[in-house]
């Protein structure tokens, strides 16, 4: 694991963000944030998660 990347430590932040962002919306019953945030939340975790593992751009 590869823990000391910048850019995954940020984009998993950003995911966790995005996950209270869907909550939030959620409560207020507003569809559009909430699909938004979700498909943040799927994208930046992919990105994060994957950066932590192989470190970048696997080969």
């Amino acid at each position: 694991m590869h823990l000391y990347e910048p850019f995954g430590w940020i984009s998993f932040i950003i995911a966790l963000v995005a996950v209270w962002g869907m909550l939030r919306s959620f409560k207020r019953r507003q569809f559009f944030p909430l699909a938004f945030a979700g498909l943040t939340a799927l994208v930046f975790g992919f990105f994060g998660i994957a950066t932590l593992i192989y470190g970048g751009i696997p080969s």
